[in-house]
């Protein structure tokens, strides 16, 4: 009985080896694939830019709304709403509709719709760019199909969809380049360390290169690169690496992670790792994607403790109901809300503390 227990539990293991080598195989064609799918100026052909944003001062911090966050109430989507396509990239079930005064909208379903609303705002706050976002607790989608390919378990009766994220893909809006954390007009400076520590703030574990895009005005005559982290989906859980447990919008496993871990070589250390681990290492097997996932993790390293304190500087000055604020409008039950509250302000007393 004892070696057949053994002998179950190896092809037990070797049954889930296999299964993590066949994601990453059916992941590696789908990144060949985008990459032949890219238009011109995401491969490189470039358009040309008067120049190019990455912070802009916020001024009075304690003013700003994160209820409206970088969008407001006369941006936001009009019903009624009409189903046009499901959107299959991704993790999370996506589709697009389109609103009563004819704009399109991305419509995000999952955990990740919540932390997402509540990221964008947190990161607009403080100067960064942040794509509009709105949440609905329970919202009608006309001619939205009896079945979905990803997501009918929020879907309830009547055709209504629960809980969804609203990003708009506004017609004069350009979605441009993917830009890098390491090669990029702002290296160095404090601007972008800034960012890079909203990231670990908010326990971002997929801050990848591919979830940052250049955004511009076409109207404008002079083009200006808005450089921004389009997805903050995964965040406000527990940031770590394929293979290891890593979560979003789980308070709990936001608590569970300390933050800043001290300072060494006039370098803020971060409790903040999101290398492949355990079985994640067989994602070697296939280099870039192996690669990738090295180099997000690398790319948060080594920020200048004056920089961390510049950015926990303009942080201490949201209060606590703007904290509020922001999880309100993901309709954040109140003992999760405050939860986040509590928490995120010890992190950014962290950082004063420097």
């Amino acid at each position: 009985m004892k070696f057949q227990a053994l002998g179950q539990a190896a092809t037990s293991r070797l049954a889930l080896v296999a299964y993590v080598v066949l994601v990453l195989a059916l992941l590696q064609p789908q990144s060949v694939q985008a990459q032949k799918g890219k238009t011109k100026s995401e491969q490189g052909g470039g358009t040309i830019f008067s120049h190019r944003v990455l912070w802009n001062d916020p001024g009075k911090i304690q003013s700003r709304n994160l209820l409206d966050g970088p969008g407001s109430r006369a941006l936001a989507p009009v019903p009624p709403f009409t189903f046009i396509k499901e959107d299959k990239e991704g993790e999370s079930p996506k589709l697009d509709v389109r609103d009563g005064r004819g704009v399109l909208w991305s419509v995000k379903l999952g955990e990740e719709a919540q932390s997402e609303t509540a990221a964008t705002r947190l990161v607009w706050a403080v100067g960064y760019f942040a794509e509009e976002a709105y949440y609905f607790e329970n919202v009608k989608i006309r001619k939205l199909p009896k079945h979905l390919s990803r997501g009918d378990e929020h879907v309830a009766p009547g055709n209504f969809l629960v809980g969804a994220r609203f990003e708009p893909r506004r017609s004069h809006i350009k979605r441009d380049d993917t830009w890098d954390w390491d090669k990029n007009p702002f290296k160095d400076t404090k601007h972008l360390s800034g960012l890079k520590i909203l990231m670990i703030l908010l326990n971002n574990f997929d801050a990848r290169a591919a979830n940052n895009r250049i955004l511009y005005d076409k109207r404008s005559s002079t083009k200006e690169a808005l450089y921004y982290v389009t997805d903050l989906g995964a965040t406000l859980g527990r940031a770590g690496g394929l293979g290891g447990k890593r979560t979003k919008n789980n308070l709990n496993d936001f608590l569970s992670t300390r933050f800043v871990l001290g300072i060494e070589d006039g370098a803020v250390e971060f409790d903040y790792d999101t290398r492949p681990s355990r079985l994640g290492h067989l994602s070697v097997l296939y280099p870039p994607y192996y690669r990738g996932e090295v180099k997000k993790e690398k790319s948060m390293r080594g920020i200048p403790v004056e920089h961390a304190r510049w950015i926990g500087t303009l942080l201490s000055q949201l209060t606590d109901e703007q904290l509020r604020d922001a999880f309100r409008a993901a309709n954040y039950d109140e003992e999760i809300r405050e939860g986040y509250v509590r928490s995120l302000r010890m992190r950014i007393d962290q950082l004063g503390r420097l």
